[in-house]
């Protein structure tokens, strides 16, 4: 008998010395590792450690545990996670302040009072392989929310913000296409040609996807199409117009809800000219100048550099901004006089995010349009610049052929009461994503 009570006596000293299985590392690939404290500011030991499925919680006026208290708690979420080599978009809301890290890399940072909706940012992963999520939390007051959502925007041989291509050789988009591709745009005229030499000339189909980001609002598409054309938005059509017909040219108005929503345009040609156009309003090139996105080095074109070309009298100059100086007009309400041209020796081809720095002083313009010259292709980015004081703003993430003939163009037509607001010329930065 005694040597039964000295034996659990043993057991018990020695499971004592590890840890709990709540305390051990975090499950790889499987589950959160969730540390709850009883403090705003995880400091000293976690109150509670428990390991999650999933991520996301809304507490309301509650709290995580009976053992945390429903205001003034924080808490720290890690996990292990397999990504594929690409483009991620991460989305954050939070109430009250959060952090999100890659493999020690903060990403996000929303650590302040108050309710944090849809903070997004993106991240280019070089290499395939297991990365180190965590997410910071606190909640003061109030209500207590925390959720993270994140979302491959281009593979690795993927071109950000292009349409899926997929072209058959017969009208009906039937069987496996004969072709796939990546199209910058869906703006064709092949005249009486082909697509390519595996699509025949007459009697072909083409069907492309794409997936954006939207918020919610009426948008405005535009089509035109010899033959026959039809337009979804996550499977719902949209437009119809499925037979043999001259060039027609049509525009539509179309409600959309805020989120990511799916495109799929169709097409067919019978016989004769093809011609296929379609476009949709409020699409910034892929995402807006609200999203934040962490200060990454890029190729900077300065309005200093041999880059950088200035067609007009002389500009006025300013204090401050990049290189200590930038160049700034009075704006014009329709025919140009000033203009600005930023060409970067971009290293290779490839997609870039195009930023343009507004400095604090001088950019009264409510309407800059910066047009980017890229890969053949025109896309122009309007942006208020009185909402912004010295920092860089995403005007999108183009394709880059980094041939030397891309360019960014400003020009000081902003379509308000002439001479009323002032338009700043300063850095454009291309980061390669």
């Amino acid at each position: 008998m005694k040597k039964t009570i000295w034996a659990l006596i043993l057991l018990l000293i020695l499971l004592a010395a590890f840890p709990l299985a709540s305390q051990a590392a975090p499950l790889k690939k499987l589950s959160w590792r969730a540390e709850y404290f009883e403090n705003p500011g995880l400091t000293g030991q976690p109150r509670l450690v428990v390991f999650e499925s999933a991520f996301g919680h809304d507490w309301g006026l509650g709290s995580p545990s009976p053992e945390i208290p429903v205001d003034g708690f924080s808490a720290r979420f890690t996990r292990r996670m397999h990504f594929e080599k690409g483009t991620y978009l991460f989305t954050l809301s939070a109430d009250d302040g959060a952090r999100v890290w890659i493999d020690g890399k903060i990403l996000i940072d929303a650590w302040s009072l108050g309710i944090k909706d849809k903070m997004q940012a993106k991240i280019r992963l070089e290499q395939a392989g297991d990365y180190e999520v965590q997410v910071a939390y606190f909640e003061n007051t109030g209500r207590a929310f925390v959720n993270l959502d994140w979302l491959l925007l281009a593979g690795d041989d993927d071109i950000l913000g292009a349409w899926k291509g997929d072209y058959f050789d017969n009208r009906n988009l039937q069987g496996s296409p004969v072709m796939s591709r990546q199209d910058s745009a869906i703006s064709f005229d092949w005249n009486s040609g082909s697509p390519a030499a595996k699509v025949p000339r007459d009697n072909f189909s083409v069907r492309w996807t794409r997936s954006i980001y939207l918020k919610a609002g009426h948008y405005t598409f535009r089509v035109q199409h010899d033959d026959g054309m039809r337009v979804y938005i996550d499977d719902k059509i949209i437009y119809d117009s499925w037979f043999d017909q001259e060039v027609n040219y049509e525009v539509g108005i179309v409600p959309i809800k805020e989120g990511f929503r799916t495109i799929r345009v169709e097409y067919y040609d019978h016989v004769g000219n093809a011609v296929v156009h379609f476009s949709i309003d409020e699409d910034p090139g892929d995402y807006d100048d609200t999203i934040p996105t962490p200060d990454t080095p890029g190729v900077f074109v300065d309005n200093r550099d041999s880059g950088f070309t200035w067609y007009g009298p002389p500009p006025g100059v300013g204090r401050g901004g990049v290189g200590s100086d930038f160049f700034w007009t009075y704006n014009k309400t329709s025919a140009p006089v000033n203009t600005a041209m930023w060409m970067p020796n971009l290293p290779s081809d490839g997609n870039y995010e195009v930023y343009a720095y507004i400095p604090g002083d001088r950019a009264t313009t409510g309407s800059a349009t910066y047009r980017i010259q890229h890969f053949g292709r025109v896309a122009d980015r309007t942006i208020n610049q009185s909402r912004y004081s010295n920092e860089f703003v995403s005007l999108g993430i183009y394709y880059f052929d980094g041939r030397g003939n891309e360019f960014v163009v400003l020009s000081d037509v902003t379509g308000e009461a002439q001479g009323s607001t002032q338009i700043a010329f300063d850095a454009i930065k291309f980061v390669k994503r």
